[in-house]
Formats: structure tokens, sequence, C-alpha cells
């Protein structure tokens, strides 16, 4: 009864939000809503062997459900590769620093995978008036990703640039530049 009851509050949670931020936005406040949509230019290697050049769509956002805590969905679309999270955020720290919690749908070389938990930890700081720089890390099982970039803020949109570095379960590493946009509610 009691894993039908967590089932049920998490089902709850991560239908009720957009998802998750690539970009972390620590201090989301009970309602808070962001969602937005970043493209990457990825060079693909695997095993050693350049793959060439593959472009990453990634739509993502989050809801925050007070206390300091956000629920959130991301999802990440390549060819052969894409992938879904699910997860928890928190800021148990520090107001910029956020914890995360999640699993990971993956289907790598378009080969499905059973889903993986993960953990990982996101950071924001601001650098200037409308300008910070933001890194997140998350690590599961059978993957590594790590993203690093700057934000720019205007009223309720947020524009950023970054670099992410991407290992997957078949021995695939993506790694480049990429850019997005955020809506902020």
């Amino acid at each position: 009864m009691k894993k039908l009851i967590f089932l049920t509050l998490i089902f709850v949670f991560v239908m009720s939000s957009i998802g998750m931020c690539a970009v972390p936005d620590p201090n989301t406040g009970m309602g808070d809503i962001q969602f937005g949509y970043n493209y990457y230019n990825l060079k693909k290697t695997t095993s050693g062997i350049d793959q060439g050049n593959t472009g990453f769509n990634e739509i993502y956002g989050s809801i925050g459900i007070g206390f300091g805590y956000g629920v959130y969905i991301n999802h990440l679309q390549a060819d052969g590769t894409s992938y879904t999270d699910f997860g928890l955020n928190t800021t148990p720290l520090l107001p910029n620093i956020s914890l995360m919690v999640g699993q990971r749908q993956m289907k790598s070389d378009n080969a499905d995978s059973a889903n993986k938990l993960f953990c990982g930890a996101s950071i924001k700081q601001d650098l200037a008036v409308g300008v910070a720089a933001y890194a997140t890390y998350q690590k599961g099982t059978q993957f590594k990703d790590e993203v690093i970039g700057f934000t720019y803020d205007m009223e309720n949109i947020q524009m950023n640039l970054s670099w992410k570095n991407y290992d997957d379960n078949n021995g695939t590493t993506f790694k480049g530049i990429g850019g997005g946009v955020n809506f902020q509610f």
C-alpha cells in the first residue's frame, strides 16, 4: 500500500509539472512555472571514432511545489538517441544550489533501455544585473550529463548559451555548444 501511495504521489507531481529546466532555477517558489527549449550542435564520438555532428533538441519545464521543492520533466531527442527525465529538486544547502533526484528513460542508438535512477546538482550564480552563470551535473549508472552556461534575463524570458557533455551507456560521447530560451511565469 505504501508503494502505491508513493507512486501515486510521484505520478501526480510529474503530471502536474511541465518539466525540468536545463537552466536551473533553484529559487523556484510555490506555483512558479518555467519551460523552455534548447538546441545543441554536438560532436558525436563512439569508442574514440568521430561520428560527425548531431543536433539535440531539448524541451523542459518545472513547477515549484513549495518549501524549496520543484518537480520537473525534461525530454531530449537526437538522431538515434533520446531520453526523458522525471524528477524532484530541492535547495537544502544554499539558495543558489539545487540537488536533484530522478529517473531517466534512455534510448541510445534506437535501442530501448531500462529506466535508470540518477542524482545530480546544479548551481546558478549572478555575475551582473541580468547575467548569470550556471552548471548542472547529473549521474546515473549508465550515463553522465554535464552542462555549463550563461544566461541573460529579460522580463519573464531568459536566453542561454551553454556547453554540454553527455556520455551514454553505449560508449558514445556528445560534446558541443547550444542555446535556448526559457519562459518563466
